[in-house]
């Protein structure tokens, strides 16, 4: 019951959790192709994995 109502009051935790699950779960089955370009940064799927992992350990640990 507590989980349902987590799910209620943080709606758009819930959403960003689940929409950032599916980009990485897209990104671990296609490391091997994808690369992003931002401005003139190239970034390969692995180091926005670590990028994106480094992100979520700080706000888990803060």
């Amino acid at each position: 019951m507590k989980f349902i109502t987590f799910v209620r009051r943080h709606k758009a935790l819930t959403l960003l959790t689940l929409i950032s699950m599916v980009v990485l779960i897209v990104l671990f089955q296609n490391s091997d192709s994808v690369d992003f370009k931002v401005l003139f940064w190239q970034f390969s799927a692995q180091k926005v994995i670590l990028i994106l992992g480094a992100m979520f350990l700080g706000y888990i640990v803060g």
